[in-house]
């Protein structure tokens, strides 16, 4: 219900926006949604969570029924980059390669607002002076 997949190519738009499952409005219990981004060879993805508003819990995010995981890949088996849990803004996410693969899972009685979040399709940088 709520898998969706952004492919980079020349004609769809360079960014966008994604949400929560009913954003603004609490997102429903129990759900796992996952957001896969493809960039195209050269590009990487940036990832910018405007607002997120998630289920209130301990500080850590280890005992959290609600958490976005960002991995750098295509599936949650690679790498995780990011684990958020808290309330934040303004938070980024850089993929190394040209695939990252966003889940979202809640599982707590009190769901929150969720998350509003930008993506944008990124060009890789070649010249020497990049700081690579």
């Amino acid at each position: 219900m709520c898998d969706h997949e952004f492919v980079s190519s020349q004609l769809t738009p360079q960014y966008g926006r994604f949400y929560s499952p009913r954003y603004p409005s609490s997102y429903p219990k129990n759900i796992r949604c996952s957001y896969l981004f493809r960039a195209r060879l050269k590009e990487r993805i940036q990832i910018v969570f405007e607002e997120i508003s998630l289920q209130k819990g301990d500080l850590s995010c280890l005992n959290r029924a609600d958490l976005i995981r960002v991995h750098d890949g295509t599936d949650s088996g690679t790498p995780t980059i990011a684990v958020l849990c808290n309330q934040g803004a303004e938070v980024e996410v850089l993929s190394t390669g040209t695939d990252l693969y966003v889940e979202f899972v809640a599982n707590s009685e009190w769901p929150g607002q969720g998350f509003k979040a930008k993506f944008e399709f990124q060009p890789l940088d070649d010249s020497p002076h990049s700081g690579l």
